[in-house]
C-alpha cells in the first residue's frame, strides 16, 4: 500500500490547525477593563474623605458631578490618567461611563471587555451635553453659588441611569437626607426637573428643582 511521508501529512494538518487556533481566537472578547470595588475616595481639594463616601462620578477629571457609586459598588476602570483618575463604566445601579475619582479603587473583582468609548468620553467633557443652567461661566469657578434650599426635601446622590442625560434622568436613588438650608448650586440637569448641589454636611447630589432657589444669574455656554 502507498503511504503519504509524515512530512507531507504534517503540511496538511499545519493549515487546519492555525485555522482552528484563529477561529477560537475570534469567539474571545477584547480584555482590557479591570472591575475593581469602590472604596471611600479623599476629595482632590481638602484631602478629607468626601462626605457621604465612595467616589463622585464625574464628567471629566475635576469635573462636574453626575452621580455616586458608593463603596462595595463594582466600577470597570478602562483607562487612568496620570494623576489616577479612572475612565470607565460605574456599573452597579448606574450603568454609567464616567470618571471615578483617585484612590477609589478598592477590591480587585474582574477583568471584562471595555464598554465605554472615547467617543463617549469626548461626548461626556462638554458641559452643554449633561446639564444647562449652570451658575457660572465655563471655567469660572469649580465650586456652586450658595442658595437657600427647603429642609423638607430630600437629597439623593443619584439621579441618572446610563449616559444619555437628555433621557436617563429621573431615577432617583440612594438618598442622602434632608438638605441644610443653605447648599451650593452648580447646574441643572437637561430634563429640568433636578439641581446639582454640594450641601455642607452630606457632599455633593441631587436636590428636586423646586426646593432650591437658583441664582438669578445663569449660564449655557459651552467649553
Amino acid at each position: 500500500m502507498f503511504r503519504r511521508p509524515r512530512r507531507f501529512a504534517l503540511r496538511l494538518l499545519a493549515p487546519l490547525v492555525a485555522g482552528a487556533a484563529l477561529t477560537a481566537l475570534a469567539t474571545v472578547p477584547a480584555v482590557a477593563g479591570n472591575v475593581w470595588q469602590i472604596q471611600t475616595a479623599n476629595s482632590p481639594s481638602t484631602g478629607a474623605p468626601i462626605a457621604g463616601g465612595g467616589s463622585w462620578i464625574v464628567n471629566k477629571p475635576s469635573g462636574y458631578y453626575l452621580g455616586r457609586s458608593l463603596p462595595g459598588w463594582e466600577f470597570d476602570n478602562e483607562q487612568t490618567t496620570a494623576a489616577n483618575w479612572h475612565y470607565g463604566r460605574a456599573i452597579t445601579r448606574l450603568n454609567m461611563c464616567g470618571w471615578a475619582m483617585p484612590g477609589s479603587m478598592g477590591t480587585f473583582v474582574r477583568s471584562v471587555s471595555d464598554s465605554c468609548s472615547d467617543t463617549t468620553k469626548d461626548m461626556l467633557s462638554h458641559r452643554i451635553n449633561i446639564g444647562r443652567d449652570y451658575n457660572a461661566p465655563a471655567h469660572a469657578t469649580g465650586d456652586g453659588i450658595a442658595s437657600s434650599a427647603n429642609t423638607g426635601c430630600t437629597l439623593y446622590y443619584n439621579y441618572f441611569y446610563g449616559t444619555d442625560f437628555t433621557s436617563n434622568g429621573g431615577h432617583w436613588a440612594d438618598a442622602a437626607g434632608a438638605p441644610s438650608g443653605t447648599v451650593m448650586y452648580r447646574f441643572t440637569t437637561r430634563d429640568g426637573q433636578a439641581v446639582v448641589v454640594r450641601d455642607p454636611a452630606l457632599g455633593w447630589g441631587f436636590l428636586p428643582i423646586g426646593c432650591v432657589a437658583r441664582p438669578s444669574a445663569l449660564y449655557n455656554d459651552n467649553d
